[in-house]
């Protein structure tokens, strides 16, 4: 290794007092180089030889991975109510809370959240088009749009109804931006069936379909749309239904990290 030659060099030491010094190729990966000795090397090399093991994960060392993105996309906000869940309680309000639910525990996980917003008013001139073109940029490896219902029971979750196109051909010629997410139909479906097995090893009726959904068809990420519905003993207002999700959705994103289909595109841009 031509570095450790340089830094023998450096102290002096000639090269051929430690021919007998070795460091293993690959032990940094278990965090500590071993050095193989032979009685050919003086003190002075083996000390040597000791601090260049020291300094060889850091010699080796790339540029620090940044986590992996989530991207939330609570459903309605500012004068967009949303359905009315009971007399009192607009759609808005249960997709941000649970939105901020989740984007905690998604943090502790180790990954990156970025919200489209954080507080039930700052969406109020938030465009859907606006919506899908900070996910396009964010460079997600999932891309999920929360919303709540009064009736239909348990989570529902929904994939675009776009006819899937291979992956390979995307960038191959310019996107429509309501089809973008054809090439990516594939992947979200496979995200899709994580979730769903996810939330239901948490013991919660969850349904998985494929829908029209504008705020879908444009992403050009693995995308999903997730559905809060009430439960008989709880609604999908109630804290405790809401973590009980929140900690399967976390779960399922956290094993999807590692999947082959957690890619990320560049994005379809107005």
């Amino acid at each position: 290794m031509p570095w450790i030659r340089a830094f023998f060099l450096l102290l002096g030491i000639p090269i051929e007092k430690c021919s007998g010094v070795f460091i293993t190729e690959n032990a940094h990966r278990c965090g500590s180089p071993t050095l193989h000795l032979q009685e050919k090397c003086s003190k002075p090399a083996l000390f040597a030889a000791a601090v260049a093991a020291l300094l060889l994960p850091a010699a080796r060392a790339q540029t620090p991975v940044q986590p992996p993105i989530i991207l939330l996309d609570a459903a309605h906000g500012g004068p967009d109510t949303g359905a009315r869940l009971t007399e009192k309680l607009p759609e808005r309000d249960v997709t941000i809370a649970f939105a901020n639910r989740l984007q905690s525990l998604l943090i502790v996980r180790g990954f990156k959240v970025v919200l489209t917003h954080t507080t039930p008013d700052d969406a109020a001139n938030l465009t859907g088009d606006g919506r899908v073109e900070l996910a396009n940029r964010s460079g997600a490896i999932a891309c999920l749009s929360l919303h709540a219902s009064g009736n239909a029971a348990g989570v529902h979750i929904f994939t675009s109804a776009l006819p899937e196109t291979a992956p390979a051909l995307q960038g191959s010629k310019p996107v429509l931006w309501n089809e973008a997410q054809a090439p990516w139909v594939t992947r979200s479906l496979r995200l899709a069936s994580e979730l769903q097995a996810a939330i239901s090893r948490s013991h919660t009726p969850v349904t998985n379909n494929r829908t029209w959904l504008a705020e879908l068809d444009s992403l050009t990420c693995p995308a999903v749309a997730i559905e809060l519905g009430p439960l008989d003993d709880a609604t999908a207002q109630d804290p405790t239904y809401q973590q009980r999700v929140a900690e399967a959705v976390a779960g399922a994103l956290l094993f999807w990290r590692g999947h082959p289909n957690a890619v990320t595109g560049a994005g379809a841009v107005r």
